[in-house]
């Protein structure tokens, strides 16, 4: 009882390690490898309050720290890296500097300008050639986009569509403002001989504008189902219902018939060139005149043009990237770089040894942009040179430059225009403008008789007048019949014709009403609308006799 009953000593205890305080400014210095000791068997509990403060909380989250288990090394003998704290590293998720979410958008950039102005130049190359497109600056521009970032293909497709949009409406003008000069460069009957044009009734009238309309239809008309077969069977129409003879037989009798056509016919249909040589044909060697129904669209000015050098990129005055120099600036650059001298000038030779000065060309005199008077009758200030020529003008330097040459003082006054102020939206009303119909009436010539108009339409192909069943289509005025609205007039009632003037440049032009077509006898073949016009013809519009006992004859068996 007694070896029972002994109690062993008790040992000496030894104070329990505490972990190291910091203070709570150099809370970087907490590391879990430096709390050392036993850990303790549980973690402390935690207070039951209400929500604590942003200081409170930091303070909870070092005392976890500080009483939690760390293990010091793993079983391969390595130690683990510290854990992140909410105050101490910064955080995904916060927003505070130095953040992974506030750092985004230090890796987005705006492409280099110089870059960009480079690809703007060749899309100006590629999309404003009138010609055959440039294949460098289209390769150019491939390789460009395909090698771009995400982040700059936006800015580098806004100007390439940019450009493209003024590209189209720069050719648009073009064709327009070409259409209008050759319509009004060309006279009627002005493209023939001059034998053929004092004499157009005659024998070589006749033949040089057969050999011409067959030269016109061989170049141009290659199948039934192009783009110019409209063109083709409306004039075909025309000479068709002209050549049939009295109106009691289909045709305009001693009356000239009238085609009606728009403008986009000769402006899009085959190209530049279809629509010159179809203005000389029509105008020029057939002898049509010609009345608009509309005025002509206002054009802007063409200023966004390509710069063809590639190998000097001077930038024009327009470019945003670059500021325009100064007069003063560069006369007094050029007299600092100057070199003095230490004679003075030159005496000047005596009279007797002077070369005398040729006249000045009229493409060498300065150009001034002020407008002239207002009246041609006006008296004109002698030019002290002694000059007969007066001043200069861009567009005299033109017209005297030869076909196909600009003037690179015209080039260089368009593009110090800047064009850019255009917004989208006056783009496209213009746009719409230019394309807006604009008809025009073609009277047919008052010297072609009906014979010469049956030869000229025997020129054109089968497939011009066949139809789709491969039958014979045929052009012939309606017997006209008083309707409705004559016999109104005869009762007093009212007269509601079926004809509209209109006022173009202070010239009225009567043409048929769309929905009163049938009363006045409109016939539509092809492209456009024909009838029966005003004007009279020459004497001698049914043709020889010979001619026409043979229509009578083949009118009698139904082959004519």
């Amino acid at each position: 009882m007694a070896a029972r009953d002994r109690v062993p000593p008790a040992l000496p205890s030894s104070p329990r390690p505490q972990p190291p305080r910091f203070p709570s400014g150099d809370r970087s210095r907490m590391s879990p490898t430096l709390v050392q000791g036993p850990l303790p068997s549980r973690m402390p509990s935690r207070p039951s309050v209400g929500r604590r403060g942003s200081s409170e909380t930091t303070q909870f989250n070092h005392n976890i720290l500080a009483s939690s288990p760390i293990p010091t090394k793993d079983g391969l003998g390595r130690t683990p890296p510290p854990l992140p704290l909410r105050g101490t590293s910064p955080s995904v998720l916060s927003g505070r500097e130095g953040s992974t979410f506030s750092r985004r958008g230090e890796g987005i950039s705006s492409p280099p300008p110089a870059e960009l102005e480079l690809f703007a130049h060749h899309c100006r190359l590629f999309y404003f050639s009138s010609g055959s497109p440039d294949d460098s600056s289209a390769e150019f521009i491939s390789k460009t986009l395909a090698k771009l970032p995400p982040a700059h293909r936006a800015a580098y497709t806004r100007v390439q569509s940019r450009l493209r949009s003024q590209a189209h409406l720069h050719h648009l003008r073009v064709r327009i403002s070409s259409f209008h000069a050759l319509m009004s460069s060309t006279v009627a009957n002005g493209s023939l001989s001059v034998p053929a044009r004092s004499e157009l009734t005659g024998t070589r009238g006749k033949t040089e504008r057969l050999e011409r309309l067959r030269s016109f239809i061989h170049t141009w008309h290659a199948s039934s189902a192009g783009p110019l077969e409209p063109f083709f069977r409306g004039l075909w129409s025309v000479l068709r219902v002209q050549s049939r003879g009295p109106p009691s037989a289909g045709g305009a009798g001693p009356k000239r018939a009238v085609w009606e056509v728009d403008d986009a016919v000769f402006l899009e249909s085959g190209g530049p060139e279809f629509m010159h040589e179809a203005v000389t044909i029509i105008k020029g060697v057939l002898g049509f005149e010609d009345q608009p129904l509309t005025t002509p669209p206002k054009l802007r000015r063409i200023t966004t043009l390509p710069q063809v050098d590639h190998s000097n990129r001077a930038r024009t005055f327009s470019d945003p990237f670059t500021d325009r120099p100064k007069p003063a600036a560069v006369a007094a650059q050029a007299q600092r770089e100057r070199k003095p001298s230490g004679r003075g000038p030159a005496p000047q030779p005596p009279p007797s040894r002077r070369r005398p000065t040729a006249p000045a060309s009229p493409l060498d005199s300065p150009i001034r942009d002020e407008p002239g008077p207002s009246s041609p009758l006006l008296p004109v200030t002698p030019d002290p040179s002694g000059s007969l020529v007066g001043p200069a003008r861009p567009e005299d330097r033109d017209l005297l430059l030869p076909h196909g040459q600009a003037s690179p003082l015209s080039t260089l006054s368009a593009e110090s225009t800047d064009d850019e102020e255009l917004n989208e939206d006056d783009v496209a009303a213009e746009e719409a403008d230019l394309n807006r119909p604009r008809f025009r009436l073609w009277v047919f010539p008052a010297h072609i008789d009906d014979e010469e108009a049956e030869r000229l339409m025997a020129l054109f192909p089968a497939s011009v007048y066949r139809g789709q069943g491969g039958k014979n289509m045929d052009a012939r005025f309606p017997l006209t019949r008083p309707g409705r609205a004559l016999k109104d007039l005869e009762l007093g009632t009212g007269f509601d014709t079926p004809w509209q003037t209109i006022t173009v440049d202070e010239l009225q032009v009567q043409v048929p009403k769309i929905e009163a077509e049938d009363e006045a006898g409109v016939i539509r073949s092809g492209t456009g609308r024909i009838w029966t016009g005003a004007e009279d013809r020459q004497p001698g519009w049914p043709g020889g006799g010979w001619f026409r006992f043979k229509r009578w004859w083949r009118r009698l068996f139904g082959r004519a």
